[in-house]
């Protein structure tokens, strides 16, 4: 609400060629990057493509029927990825390896039994639901 009231101003004082103290603050053309910021994004963004090509290329030799009860892992099925949950009462869950968010290729969190996204964090249910984002939507059920 606040910000609301400041920019009302603002943008009357623009209209009107009046000066106003907030004018600077919310320029947006304004520009604090520093050498630091620009490395920092660099090196942050470096480490997701790193991420998502490491999880494309990793090899994986496990089959569905190899995991043991409340296990999960990235398996190969029907020639492709998927990752895959055992629960503890044997039933099978398979949903896509790739996060719905960016397509890095999710991880097996045993201690938490979830899939967690090594890229942006993004976590899903073992059926691929999602526990906390940025991803919005699930991980696709496979057959």
């Amino acid at each position: 609400m606040s910000q609301g009231i400041v920019a009302a101003r603002l943008i009357a004082d623009l209209i009107t060629n009046q000066p106003n103290r907030y004018e600077e603050l919310y320029d947006p053309t304004r520009s604090k990057w520093k050498l630091a910021d620009a490395a920092r994004f660099i090196k942050t963004n470096a480490d997701v493509a790193k991420e998502l090509v490491k999880g494309k290329l990793k090899p994986t030799d496990k089959q569905v029927d190899e995991l043991g009860l409340d296990e999960g892992a990235i398996v190969k099925h029907n020639g492709e990825h998927v990752a895959a949950y055992r629960d503890p009462d044997g039933h099978i869950s398979m949903v896509g390896s790739a996060c719905t968010h960016m397509g890095c290729t999710v991880n097996w969190n045993q201690a938490e039994r979830s899939w967690d996204c090594p890229c942006h964090g993004s976590r899903f249910k073992p059926n691929g639901e999602v526990i906390e984002g940025p991803a919005v939507k699930s991980l696709p059920p496979k057959m």
